[in-house]
């Protein structure tokens, strides 16, 4: 099997340090045979097997980075600049605070609407294709945040699942027919409360209530990171390929993961993780990573190297060469305190 990394850019060492807040994009593919595409799917980018084929026919890899969030209003001369650097898509972050108040949750606002338009008229003008990306969910855990307890709420509550669906549903009812969008992100860094059924059944009815309004843009499922309220870097505990990813039932998906391997060494000093504050180099063979798939598995044990950054990744692939469907890393990269003399150059040069 001929593995392709599509997406990694060649940067100096100034425009890293430019980006290093930001999500790069790469997207991971393998050779596969072409499928007949079908006819509605022929003026947006979408799936043929295990390819991303674009409107001409032709081979379409995502070479994108982040272009901010419903945050904050997007700008003109960042979009000039990622068009200057060659990149061909960008990631836009959504929030469901930007579109409706927990206190009135059925009316929406303008402002994240206003902000989406904004940024899909800049990436027309600048010739990027845009991912939307759900990265705030409302009732749902991210990150381990310094001095906040996890949300799992959406898990066990459905009237939070229904407010989710029905942001999707207005989004895409919006969007249905924009060209310059490549597809929607539903949710971004799953770890459910229970077991990893909670996330096949919110995911699946995503699928459907989406699909039921827009057919033509690529959906972007993420691999599930913990299940009982537990985070893969909490626990210790990576959940197999097979366990964090499910084959969903529509043909136009890509199966995305993150990299950012090792977190003690990428997030250190991030200012929400107490855990993480203490210093790491790359790569430091001293420090020892047990990867385990199962509690009574006693693991294989790497040093922080090289050949431990090709294993998760290639353990991640094996999904996609199983099921013979396209694997998307949506993000990866460091925090600027990883290149004051702790090897961030290395790390992105063995990451390529």
């Amino acid at each position: 099997m001929d593995i392709r990394r599509v997406g990694t850019q060649a940067l100096t060492s100034s425009e890293i340090m430019i980006r290093i807040w930001t999500c790069i994009i790469a997207l991971i593919a393998c050779n596969a045979g072409t499928a007949p595409a079908a006819d509605s799917l022929g003026d947006f980018v979408h799936v043929v097997g295990e390819r991303l084929v674009a409107p001409d026919g032709g081979d379409f890899r995502i070479q994108a980075i982040g272009a901010g969030s419903t945050g904050a209003d997007p700008v003109d001369k960042d979009y000039a600049e990622i068009a200057r650097l060659k990149f061909n898509s960008v990631t836009v972050m959504l929030s469901y605070r930007r579109f409706y108040t927990e206190d009135a949750p059925e009316k929406y606002t303008e402002l994240g609407w206003k902000r989406l338009d904004q940024h899909l008229a800049l990436a027309r003008k600048y010739g990027l294709r845009v991912i939307l990306q759900m990265l705030d969910v409302e009732g749902a855990q991210f990150v381990p945040i310094k001095g906040e307890a996890f949300d799992y709420r959406i898990w066990v509550q459905p009237e939070l699942q229904e407010r989710y669906l029905k942001l999707w549903e207005a989004i895409a009812t919006r969007y249905k027919d924009e060209r310059q969008l490549l597809g929607y992100g539903i949710f971004c860094e799953p770890v459910v409360s229970g077991t990893r059924r909670q996330w096949i059944d919110l995911t699946n009815k995503a699928v459907a209530r989406i699909r039921n309004i827009d057919k033509n843009h690529i959906l972007f499922i993420e691999r599930l990171y913990g299940q009982f309220a537990t985070r893969r870097e909490m626990s210790g505990l990576d959940l197999s390929p097979e366990n964090a990813f499910f084959v969903v039932p529509d043909r136009n998906v890509v199966y995305q993961f993150y990299f950012f391997e090792r977190d003690e060494y990428t997030h250190q000093h991030a200012p929400w993780r107490e855990d993480r504050d203490f210093d790491l180099q790359y790569p430091e063979p001293r420090f020892e990573i047990v990867y385990r798939e199962a509690i009574n598995d006693r693991g294989r044990v790497f040093r922080f190297d090289n050949e431990y950054l090709n294993f998760y990744l290639n353990r991640q692939l094996e999904f996609g060469a199983k099921h013979k469907v396209p694997m998307f890393v949506w993000a990866f990269g460091l925090l600027k305190n990883c290149f004051a003399g702790q090897g961030g150059l290395k790390w992105l040069q063995d990451t390529k």
